[in-house]
């Protein structure tokens, strides 16, 4: 969790940055492009290792592994299913940086919030599910 919340820091400073003026500096695009990144894979991973601790269904994909945190009660339904597509944009991250649409970089820059949700919703479940001394430990 710990992980994440450096990204998303780092990503609020780019948020009142003018999109004219991040489309124009690859600095500002890498930066964004390597926290998004980030960011996502934690979430990534916070949701593998929940599912992993609820013994539930192990998912076919990293976009299933949100629809499988509604199913186990983690997240609500509705915000699984607008969430879940961040699977998708991390591999566009990851795979395609030759093709990064920035609109849409800028775009998700602008609304962190899903980000937020999340964290917040893996912390309630964290609090509820562990004692002061575990939990999940290695900077995710």
């Amino acid at each position: 969790m710990s992980r994440l919340y450096a990204c998303l820091q780092k990503l609020e400073a780019l948020r009142s940055r003018p999109i004219e003026d991040f489309l124009a500096d690859e600095y500002l695009r890498d930066i964004a492009e390597r926290n998004l990144e980030v960011a996502a894979q934690c979430c990534i991973d916070i949701a593998n290792r929940i599912i992993s601790a609820e013994s539930a269904a192990k998912p076919r994909d990293y976009y299933e592994a949100f629809i499988r945190l509604a199913e186990i009660g983690v997240l609500p339904a509705q915000f699984a299913q607008r969430f879940a597509p961040i699977a998708g944009f991390h591999s566009i991250l990851v795979h395609e940086y030759l093709s990064i649409d920035w609109d849409e970089v800028y775009s998700r820059i602008q609304n962190l919030e899903d980000l937020y949700t999340f964290s917040r919703f893996a912390s309630e479940w964290i609090a509820r599910r562990t004692t002061p001394s575990q939990g999940l430990q290695d900077g995710t």
